[in-house]
């Protein structure tokens, strides 16, 4: 096993610890294979990269010969896959790299949860995830904002070649009062998120703004709305809603080639 290891690994809902093997959804375990724990193991190996399908057979059987190893392979695939949830057409966390092989989406880890080195690469691009502005009827959930603010923040620093503004940090500027262009060159970050919660008496809905600094231009936008709600962790379902419709843009910000790998 990579002593590269840090801790726990979060994404979504989800918790894995690669020391113990152990897969959790909301605090509650999910079982998994064998094959299917070291082939999340080995996706979340720092630093994160694709995966080809002849190094993943010397993991998943080292030493042994494997007459049908694509079907085997694709088993286990379909297997960890499923206990992800993540059966649709759009992948959310295992991302098939056509004609090689596998990967791990970077944008849904927190972190908190990987060495440095896994934020290697393209550091040039900063952004800050502003205060979420609330109106509308009745009291605001609680704490909703404040933790989805650190969520996002979370979530945008797994990804790869992204440097973003810590929460405390943020908050200690004196500018977030004026337009969010304005707070963001205070803060000296190329771009902002910012955002507006609506409240109804029994909804709401976030529309979340990425806007270039430079020239207060919309990069992209996000959009969600539903029930109001006090269970638990639904400021991450939030979350990761916000940056699957973001992805794009972000993913085209660090470098368009890329962007054109996953479209």
């Amino acid at each position: 096993m990579n002593s590269g290891y840090a801790g726990i690994f979060r994404f979504g809902v989800y918790e894995f610890d690669p020391i113990s093997g152990d897969l959790r959804k909301h605090g509650l375990c999910v079982r998994l294979s064998p094959h299917a724990t070291t082939l999340l193991r080995v996706l979340l190996e720092p630093p994160l990269r694709t995966h080809a399908r002849d190094e993943l057979q010397k993991h998943l059987w080292p030493g042994q010969v494997f007459l049908d190893f694509e079907h085997g392979l694709n088993k286990i695939v379909h297997s960890l896959r499923e206990a992800l949830g993540d059966t649709g057409t759009n992948a959310r966390f295992i991302e098939t790299v056509s004609g090689m092989g596998y990967r791990f989406i970077p944008d849904w880890l927190h972190a908190d949860s990987l060495p440095t080195s896994t934020l290697s690469g393209h550091t040039g691009y900063s952004i800050a995830v502003l205060p979420i502005r609330v109106t509308g009827s009745g009291a605001e959930p609680p704490f909703l904002t404040s933790l989805l603010t650190s969520d996002l923040t979370d979530a945008l620093s797994g990804i790869s070649g992204l440097r973003v503004l810590a929460q405390g940090t943020v908050r200690g500027h004196k500018e977030l009062d004026i337009n969010p262009q304005n707070a963001g060159q205070s803060m000296g970050v190329r771009a902002v998120l910012a955002g507006e919660l609506i409240l109804f008496e029994s909804e709401f809905s976030l529309r979340m703004e990425l806007i270039d600094v430079s020239d207060g231009a919309q990069l992209s936008a996000a959009y969600v709305e539903g029930p109001r709600s006090e269970r638990q962790h639904v400021e991450r379902e939030i979350g990761e809603e916000i940056l699957r419709q973001l992805r794009p843009a972000l993913l085209a910000l660090l470098d368009p080639a890329l962007d054109a790998v996953h479209n």
